[in-house]
């Protein structure tokens, strides 16, 4: 089974329901086309500075190659790892450029296809049903050592003894 990270739109005139009707769902799994079509694949994705950085890198390896003569194999290991890269983070660098957007996630579904996921996100966001969206960690409470007291090293709190 895969995940789908469920991302709606930013609020608009439309209402919920334009919202829910226009939702991306993004699989959390490795991206084949970012792998092996890595500059391709990111100017179709619009991710325009990972693609800046990767013409970067590109030229970068090819000064190194003319300049200094680095052999072609220690050129092709580093293209395959940056190529390695963005297949296991491609479809995560897509989710935080639409949240930078002010997309919201919506849901996470688990299926086995991308219909099967649409069916089971729109099957809950119409119910109602929808998970809501992750909400950040409270800060821990801090400590409070009785006033007087001596640091206290170890795990716990008090400076009593058993």
């Amino acid at each position: 089974m895969a995940f789908y990270t469920v991302l709606r739109p930013p609020p608009a005139a439309g209402g919920h329901g334009e919202e829910i009707e226009q939702a991306r769902l993004i699989p959390e799994s490795f991206s084949w086309g970012a792998f092996l079509l890595t500059g391709l694949w990111l100017l179709g994705k619009r991710l325009w500075l990972m693609t800046l950085l990767f013409a970067l890198a590109v030229a970068g390896l090819i000064y190194l190659r003319s300049r200094f003569g680095l052999h072609p194999s220690a050129l092709s290991l580093i293209y395959w790892s940056s190529a390695l890269f963005l297949g296991v983070e491609g479809n995560d660098l897509v989710v935080r450029k639409l949240l930078r957007k002010g997309w919201r996630v919506a849901d996470v579904v688990e299926a086995r296809s991308l219909p099967e996921a649409e069916r089971r996100y729109f099957e809950r966001a119409l119910a109602g049903k929808a998970a809501p969206p992750r909400a950040e960690p409270a800060a821990p409470a801090p400590m409070v050592r009785p006033s007087g007291s001596l640091p206290i090293i170890g795990l716990f709190p008090e400076a009593r003894g058993r």
